[in-house]
């Protein structure tokens, strides 16, 4: 047995399910459960079978365990191995656990089925089998992403059609630094551009870009609504939903030659998903995923997680009023499904208690912020 697999302690961090700080504490993994240690000596006894694991399963992830529900307990460790540390030490109370060695197992039977029969595996992806799009976004370097996610960027917003107001850049650029410093581990640097178009949307680019447009800018009431729109859109770029869903639909042709390194296929992939990113439709546990993560991301940060359900409020406000939806709001909706029972869901997860601690803006007036890239009647 290797030294990785006999290793039983860890660093990580615990969130309590009451306040949004973190502790930095020692995890010590057991036959019987897992042991927390805080800084201060106090200890958690964490048994198995009342853990379940949300996050992990995918190569560059922290690990993530819960417990409790509603605003639950949070226990995340950077270092992956730790999954295979529990396997070898409690193998049949660990089965519900994500099991590394499998992945590997199944991303080398993945390979090697493609080398052996890659015309096979070409209408396999043609078809779109959805399981193919994870082992494959596994495989994509984080440099590579990140230069597609520029492509995309310029092809969907050139430097012409965005918004260069200095106080609007300053303003984004504050909210979204203020929300990575509260994000685990994340190898993303993340870029807001304001797009100068009517639609009331947002997009999530893969390699950290993020597109708002100046319809939806200019429809939010506080600094904070807008927040809440990028937590949920950094959500969907941290957990690479937005990588996985372009791998996914895109040609395995084009794929295969961007991922070789072809310059040609670069660009052919970048066209073909900034059209795709266009249209692109989340699943519900996807959506809800973003939501969750987005608003606990919010909670970190200090930032009243209100302000994301007043836009999606907003938005089902317009919904209800009498004629047909204005096509603004079904652009947005396309994208990303608002409805009573997801605020309902959203709202579960705020803390009564909870009192937002950092004020986002404290010397502009966001009302004069949000028209400053022009008016959408132009």
């Amino acid at each position: 047995m290797s030294s990785t697999i006999r290793k039983t302690e860890w660093s990580g961090i615990y969130y309590d399910g009451v306040s949004a700080v973190p502790h930095r504490v020692t995890v010590q993994i057991q036959p019987s459960g897992i042991q927390i240690i805080a800084q201060s000596g106090s200890q958690l006894s964490w048994r198995y079978r009342d853990i379940r694991q949300t996050q992990g399963k995918y190569s560059g992830e922290e690990v993530r365990f819960e417990r409790g529900s509603g605003i639950c307990e949070i226990l995340t460790v950077s270092d992956i191995a730790i999954l295979q540390s529990l396997h070898a030490l409690a193998p049949d109370l660990v089965t519900h656990f994500h099991n590394p060695a499998r992945r590997q197992h199944r991303l080398l039977l993945t390979i090697l089925a493609g080398l052996v029969s890659l015309p096979l595996l070409w209408v396999a992806f043609t078809w779109g089998i959805p399981w193919l799009s994870g082992p494959i976004t596994t495989l994509i370097p984080m440099a590579w992403e990140q230069e597609l996610g520029q492509f995309m960027a310029t092809e969907l917003a050139p430097p012409e059609k965005r918004c260069a107001d200095p106080q609007v850049v300053q303003a984004l650029d504050t909210m979204v630094n203020t929300l990575r410093r509260h994000v685990e581990a994340t190898p993303y640097t993340f870029h807001v551009h304001v797009v100068h178009s009517a639609a009331i949307n947002a997009l999530a680019a893969p390699g950290g870009q993020i597109l708002v447009f100046r319809g939806l800018l200019e429809r939010t009431e506080t600094e904070e609504e807008l927040a809440g729109v990028l937590a949920h859109e950094m959500q969907h770029i941290v957990q690479r939903h937005s990588m996985r869903l372009l791998v996914q639909q895109a040609s395995m042709g084009v794929v295969i030659g961007a991922l070789s390194g072809d310059v040609s296929g670069i660009m052919t992939f970048g066209l073909q998903a900034a059209h795709i990113l266009q249209t692109l439709s989340y699943n519900r546990d996807v959506e809800e995923q973003a939501d969750e993560e987005g608003v606990l991301l919010l909670l970190r940060a200090g930032i009243d997680p209100q302000g994301m359900l007043n836009f999606f409020r907003t938005i089902n406000e317009k919904l209800g009023e009498k004629g047909k939806t204005p096509q603004h709001i079904t652009q947005y909706l396309r994208t990303h499904p608002s409805t009573n029972e997801r605020i309902q869901r959203l709202q579960k997860l705020i803390p009564p208690t909870f009192n937002p601690t950092n004020p986002l803006l404290p010397k502009t007036h966001w009302a004069q912020i949000r028209e400053l890239c022009g008016s959408t009647q132009n």
